[in-house]
């Protein structure tokens, strides 16, 4: 089926497919059961012919001969500089086996998908090698036409191991989840060749508190298009969502094991099993904890050729349809999770990275409208009738939220400004998670409306986990003229609340008074650094 580079493998690494590691070792026949089920799949999709000539995500909603130009706010960056000049905050001792056994860590495998963009992916390689928290990389080069090899790859981690699989068929996004079920590590990070992430710290870092859930960057076009595309039904313990994975996502592989066993029970069209990214973020039943934040392009030439928002559409109808006739179902085998994981919906605040990936923005005001808002029960005919149900509601237009999502508080560009579109009451608040502990004594609030009434209107709190919070004893607050914009600094001590000064890792800016009109936010500058 592949041939595999043994280039940079360890001595005693076995050289085939390590598919042991796709299962639990619970029970001989469900390890047997499961297998079975595997093998069908794979050899079912192995005859196939490829269904299209790319299985990454272009352009959505666009074919690839009428691409439109983007409206969607960019971060403008120079790619190269910045990637020479990203580092990780964590570090290789952290990670090693004496280290990960005290600390809350956790090591990654990392998932590529190559196609026919061989400079893309080699720059993926190179740049995702610098964050210490991957430990191995899987590279599986869907392309019959071009064999790849790990000498092909240059790394900036010796401890990384780098290990390339060349199929015989394009395997398209199956090939993700079953190279994720090979993986050394119990969590894989996925990534296309398409997309850089420059944002690992940061989503890394939010991945710790909740490892179970799938986390994932959206570009906010598609993060609002993804608040629509939930589906919620009490009775049927349906609460589910769907989230893109090839743009940068940490996926569990107890998950992608579990998926791996319900493609085997439940019957796919042919042209279906190929595409089931579509499938994997709805057939976990959680909702998956995404990040708004641009994305950065790499070489994105020879994407589907197809119409992609029909395809899109089709197939997450079909995998919500089929995963609450499941759940519709009471049987002593649970094929689907029943059970909503922590933290729940309404208890996720982080909402973006900061443009330095050092921080990310959170906000527990949320614009969009709960997913139970809007009742699921398998009656729709489109994808498209869950969208006009939750347009019905209280929800963001795109325009709005081209304009004023999270991103733009953490830009470092006074002249782009979060909206909360919501207007704030007593206890809501917004601020900052930091990737590594800080000690902030001053904060700036830069916005595009006038503040200058806001020195009686907050508490500065900070916590060590986002759980428990201590007040900080503001010691001075006043208004800074910048340049187009108002803005007021607060200057504050914690000295006799928090001890330990590595202890604070989360600060928020709450709110002490019911506001008349939404927050406006255009940047936050704790002591001299605008984040």
């Amino acid at each position: 089926m592949f041939d595999k580079d043994q280039t940079n493998l360890p001595f005693n690494r076995n050289l085939a497919p390590n598919f042991s590691r796709l299962f639990s070792r619970r029970s001989s026949i469900i390890k047997l059961t499961l297998f079975a089920l595997f093998l069908g799949t794979i050899i079912w999709i192995i005859i196939l012919k490829p269904l299209a000539e790319s299985d990454s995500l272009s352009d959505f909603g666009v074919s690839a001969k009428n691409k439109k130009e983007s409206t969607q706010p960019i971060w403008q960056i120079d790619l190269k500089k910045t990637i020479d000049e990203r580092f990780s905050v964590y570090k290789k001792e952290q990670f090693t086996e004496s280290a990960l056994e005290k600390n809350r860590l956790i090591p990654v495998t990392a998932v590529l998908l190559g196609w026919k963009r061989t400079e893309g992916l080699q720059t993926v390689v190179n740049y995702i090698s610098k964050y210490p928290f991957i430990k191995e990389i899987l590279v599986w080069n869907n392309n019959n036409e071009t064999r790849i090899y790990a000498r092909d790859f240059s790394l900036n981690n010796s401890d990384v191991e780098l290990s390339v699989f060349n199929s015989e068929e394009n395997l398209h996004d199956l090939s993700k989840y079953t190279t994720c079920s090979m993986a050394k590590y119990d969590y894989c990070y996925f990534q296309d060749d398409d997309w850089l992430n420059l944002y690992m710290d940061s989503l890394y870092t939010n991945f710790l508190e909740s490892p179970s859930l799938i986390h994932s960057n959206s570009m906010p076009t598609i993060y609002l298009e993804s608040r629509k595309w939930m589906f919620a039904n009490a009775d049927k313990n349906l609460h589910t969502g769907f989230t893109w994975l090839g743009c940068g996502s940490f996926i569990s592989r107890a998950k992608v094991q579990r998926f791996l066993g319900q493609l085997g029970t439940i019957s796919l069209m042919k042209d279906r099993l190929k595409l089931v990214d579509r499938y994997f973020s709805l057939w976990t039943n959680q909702y998956p904890y995404q990040l708004s934040n641009p994305l950065t392009p790499l070489d994105q030439k020879d994407g589907w050729g197809v119409d992609q928002r029909n395809m899109v559409y089709n197939n997450i109808l079909d995998a919500t349809q089929k995963l609450y006739t499941a759940l519709a179902v009471k049987s002593g085998s649970e094929l689907f999770t029943r059970e909503e994981e922590k933290p729940y919906y309404n208890d996720r605040v982080i909402r973006a990275p900061c443009l330095n990936d050092k921080c990310l923005f959170l906000t527990n005001i949320d614009p969009f409208p709960h997913p139970s808002r809007v009742y699921y029960a398998n009656n729709i005919t489109h994808v498209r009738n869950q969208e006009a149900k939750f347009n019905k509601l209280d929800f963001p237009s795109k325009f709005f939220w081209n304009n004023y999502a999270f991103h733009f508080a953490v830009d470092s560009d006074g002249q782009t400004c979060w909206n909360s579109f919501k207007i704030p009451k007593v206890g809501d608040y917004f601020g900052l998670q930091f990737v590594e502990p800080s000690f902030p004594k001053k904060v700036t609030i830069l916005s595009s409306k006038d503040i200058s009434n806001f020195n009686a209107s907050f508490n500065i709190q900070v916590s060590p986990d986002g759980n428990k919070w201590r007040t900080c004893n503001i010691t001075n607050s006043n208004n800074t003229d910048y340049t187009y914009n108002n803005s007021i600094t607060f200057e504050f001590d914690c000295s006799n609340i928090v001890k330990n000064k590595r202890l604070i890792r989360f600060i928020r800016i709450e709110a002490s008074r019911n506001f008349i009109e939404p927050f406006e936010i255009c940047s936050l500058i704790l002591d001299e650094l605008n984040v």
